[in-house]
């Protein structure tokens, strides 16, 4: 068991059980509430892979989320009805790299974990389940399909994107969902369900020691499929698949989001520090208290909407900026003089700093959070990213590591736009 010290003075300890399941525990004395998740580093990109026999296997896409669906369902009733016996709330949720399952309860914390580990490790999957799921998910897409956040974002990825399954919707299309086989489902699940590809975090008033034991003594033999799988990615194009795209939605104001599209070429340490400047960066430009901020405001360009955000991986990156605005050709004009403005101004020293202190205090303050704290654990165990080296690598970034940053990444020649204006009455 490791045991590593925490900024904020907690304890974190660390086992990786005979069964290659890594165990993550963070005692929280004096807390009434426990939480904790179990995840599998398997998501929505994962629909290409090799088995370790060398087949090759290329599955409908969504299907990630789909066994999110199901593996709450048992022959007998489904987990939801056990936990509320507990008073306990259960849940999950998909992404592009990840399947976490997770529950937080003020009592019976054993029996909740217990059962946890049970029903992800025992699906029900029959025909008959199988093809009523469809049913429910594809409404469940046909209904963010109309939602405008996720019409533009997923809009502004099927422009920047050629061919990475990052492009396409986590639960997947119509279309893909309604060719999901029972088969489909339980090869993907005995590839990315084995313990080895698979942590699980608990944050509570527990104790290390006996939690770990409790763990392993209970987690079931797993008697699938087993060995190392290769994930497999099409050839994605440098450039953006196109520079701008406009879609119309019963809306009142039009929404705008650029996005730049990035290399994904950072690992460990480097991929950390990449976040922490980029952060730092787009804060500079979408902020609160940026100059661009109130630049924007003042020209009636922006709403309380504004804002940005890095998004990266091992496997992919990109940035996005937006609003809801009045004006989106405007926004964008302004938005391209602001950028390239970096150009030729450097970056404040003291803007960067007061703006690390910000990151600084964020990051001890989200260990409050017992939710956030455990998922982040296990995607940084999953990406191969240190996070006890966040502050370390924080405290090392300058503006010019920022200003380089921002001249690298920002590249108007891998941008694209993505725009949803309110439908036009043609009568």
């Amino acid at each position: 068991m490791e045991k590593t010290k925490l900024p904020t003075g907690e304890s974190l300890y660390r086992k990786h059980l005979p069964n290659g399941l890594t165990c993550f525990v963070l005692p929280k004395p004096g807390f009434l509430r426990t939480y904790a998740v179990l995840s599998t580093h398997y998501g929505s990109l994962d629909s290409k892979f090799r088995l370790p026999d060398g087949s090759t296997w290329d599955v409908p896409a969504g299907i990630a989320h789909f066994l999110e669906h199901k593996l709450f369902e048992e022959e007998d009733g489904n987990a939801f009805q056990r936990f509320a016996a507990w008073g306990a709330s259960v849940n999950a949720f998909t992404s592009y790299t990840q399947t976490s399952y997770l529950f937080s309860t003020t009592d019976e914390w054993k029996d909740c974990l217990l059962q946890l580990i049970d029903f992800v490790n025992n699906p029900h999957l029959t025909e008959e389940n199988v093809e009523k799921e469809k049913g429910i998910i594809v409404q469940e897409l046909q209904m963010y399909a109309d939602h405008p956040s996720h019409r533009i974002h997923s809009q502004l990825l099927e422009t920047m994107y050629h061919a990475h399954p990052v492009r396409l919707d986590i639960g997947g299309t119509v279309d893909s969902v309604q060719s999901i086989t029972v088969d489909d489902l339980l090869r993907c699940y005995d590839t990315f369900y084995q313990p080895a590809n698979m942590a699980l975090a608990v944050v509570g008033d527990v104790h290390p020691g006996e939690t770990l034991q409790l763990i392993q003594a209970h987690y079931p033999p797993w008697n699938r499929s087993e060995g190392s799988f290769e994930r497999l990615y099409p050839r994605e194009p440098r450039e953006v698949a196109a520079d701008w795209v406009e879609q119309e939605l019963p809306i009142s104001q039009p929404r705008y989001l650029l996005g730049f599209k990035h290399e994904p070429l950072w690992q460990g340490d480097d991929l950390i520090r990449q976040q922490i400047m980029m952060s730092i960066g787009v804060r500079l430009i979408a902020g609160r208290s940026s100059a661009s901020y109130g630049e924007l405001y003042e020209a009636n360009l922006i709403t309380d909407s504004f804002g940005a955000s890095f998004n990266v991986h091992p496997g992919y990156a990109y940035t996005v900026i937006g609003s809801e605005t009045p004006d989106p050709q405007a926004l964008h004009d302004a938005l391209f003089g602001i950028i390239c403005r970096f150009k030729d101004n450097p970056v404040s020293e003291a803007d960067v700093e007061r703006l690390k202190r910000q990151l600084y205090g964020a990051y001890l303050a989200s260990f409050e959070s017992f939710e956030y704290t455990a998922n982040r654990l296990i995607a940084h165990h999953f990406n191969q990213t240190p996070y006890h080296h966040y502050l370390p690598l924080l405290k090392g970034v300058t503006a010019d590591d920022v200003q380089s940053a921002l001249l690298t990444q920002l590249d108007w020649e891998r941008a694209t736009v993505s725009i949803v204006r309110p439908v036009q009455d043609n009568d």
